[in-house]
């Protein structure tokens, strides 16, 4: 976009993706929760051809990821502080709406949230929520088993329908294993040495689930959208 394209008096949407620069175990890429949003964001944009679409801010709160090299992540309070100088650069003529695949992301986004509406009005702020409890429970019925809290079943089949070229495929015989309360502490490294979260006993990774799981998420999104702006 150009200067004059944002000129004059009309309100405006802007849309912010906070993504994530993270492990995600030896099969999938480090930019799996950007990639994510990334998808999400251009399939909403089709819906909503009136949003502006800010860049997607690739780093956030990744702490409990420091264990694995190659993890970049913000302290909470330089990631609340990135987010209200982003908002107060365009409140005075937009909307600011957030989407952050990566739920950890979310006790931040809330706190500004809470804290700063009235700072910003009359703009508002909204979050859409991706992976909503409803959404976990309904890929938990087509998994036929728990939800994978990171790089399993879900991420990796996302990622094959985003860009499969990221993808490596696990070996039949790799094993999973059982950690209880994987993100308890701020340390996965910890509980997970190869940085995998999943405590389905199976590998279930095909295009079929990662549609699936895509879909309600951007289903929600839309419902989210259409409540707030219209």
């Amino acid at each position: 976009m150009k200067h004059p394209e944002l000129s004059g008096d009309k309100k405006y949407n802007f849309l912010l993706p906070i993504g994530s620069t993270e492990q995600h175990g030896p099969f999938a890429p480090f930019g799996t929760d950007t990639y994510i949003n990334d998808y999400l964001v251009d399939q909403l944009e089709k819906k909503f051809p009136e949003l502006i679409i800010l860049p997607t801010l690739e780093f956030s709160r990744s702490q409990e990821h420091a264990g694995f090299f190659g993890t970049i992540y913000l302290d909470e309070e330089t990631l609340e502080k990135v987010i209200f100088d982003i908002c107060n650069s365009i409140y005075k003529k937009a909307n600011v709406i957030f989407i952050a695949s990566f739920h950890r992301n979310d006790k931040i986004i809330n706190k500004v949230i809470k804290e700063k509406t009235d700072f910003f009005r009359p703009a508002k702020l909204i979050y859409l929520e991706v992976r909503t409890e409803e959404n976990k429970k309904m890929i938990q019925q087509f998994l036929d088993g728990p939800l994978d809290k990171h790089a399993g079943n879900t991420e990796i089949s996302d990622m094959l329908v985003i860009d499969k070229s990221t993808v490596i495929m696990p070996p039949k015989d790799y094993k999973k294993n059982f950690i209880e309360d994987p993100f308890g502490t701020d340390n996965l490294a910890e509980k997970s040495s190869d940085g995998i979260a999943d405590n389905h006993p199976n590998w279930i990774i095909n295009k079929k689930v990662g549609q699936k799981s895509l879909d309600l998420y951007l289903e929600k999104m839309v419902r989210d959208v259409k409540e707030h702006i219209g």
